[in-house]
C-alpha cells in the first residue's frame, strides 16, 4: 500500500510537519510506503505559467499512490497558499481524482484548524477525491509540544495515528 502525504508549510521546524510526521511513522509501522511531497523541495510554478518538471514528479506520486494524507497550518481562517499551490500544480483534471483523503489541521489557536479543514474538505470533493469522514484539528499547537518539538499527549497522537488508519482501513 502506498500514502503520499502532502505538507502544506515550508517554513522550518514548522508544527504542520510535526504533526504530518506521527502519522507518517504510524503508517510505516503497518508497513505502509510512505512517500512525502514537500513543497520546499520542489519547483512548482503559479498557475498560468509552464508547468515545472517538479509538477510532474509531484503527479507521478498522487498517481501511483492508493490515498492521501494531507497536513496544513491554520493561515487566516483557511488552509496555506502553499497547500494550494501543490494542488494547483497537480493538474487538471487533478491527479488527486478519486483518491481517498484524510486531512489533518494545525494552528496555534485555541479551536484549531476547523476553518482550515473546512475549505480543504469542500475542495477536495471538488477534485472528486474521497474525503475521509475522520480528520484531525490540532489546538494549541505549542502545548503539545515537548522540549524536543515533538507532538505529545496520548490522546492527540492517537487521533493523529487514528486518521492513517482510516485510510488503512478504507484501502483494504
Amino acid at each position: 500500500m502506498k500514502i503520499v502525504t502532502i505538507s502544506g508549510s515550508v517554513r522550518e521546524e514548522n508544527n504542520s510537519n510535526k504533526a504530518l510526521l506521527v502519522a507518517e511513522k504510524y503508517l510505516q509501522s503497518k508497513g505502509v510506503e510512505i512517500n512525502r511531497i514537500d513543497a520546499a523541495k520542489y519547483k512548482l510554478n503559479l498557475p498560468g505559467l509552464p508547468v515545472s518538471e517538479d509538477a510532474g514528479k509531484i503527479q507521478q506520486l498522487v498517481l501511483e499512490a492508493d490515498g492521501v494524507l494531507i497536513a496544513t497550518p491554520e493561515y487566516h481562517g483557511s488552509y496555506s497558499s502553499t497547500l494550494k499551490l501543490i494542488i494547483d500544480n497537480l493538474g487538471f483534471p487533478s491527479s488527486l481524482a478519486g483518491k481517498p483523503v484524510s486531512l489533518l489541521g494545525v494552528a496555534a489557536g485555541q479551536i484549531g484548524a476547523i476553518k482550515a479543514l473546512e475549505h480543504l474538505r469542500s475542495i477536495t470533493a471538488h477534485l472528486g477525491m474521497i474525503a475521509l469522514p475522520k480528520s484531525v484539528s490540532v489546538a494549541s499547537v505549542f502545548s503539545t509540544l515537548d522540549e524536543n518539538g515533538e507532538i505529545t499527549g496520548d490522546d492527540l497522537i492517537q487521533r493523529i495515528e487514528g486518521i492513517g488508519q482510516s485510510l488503512i482501513d478504507f484501502l483494504s
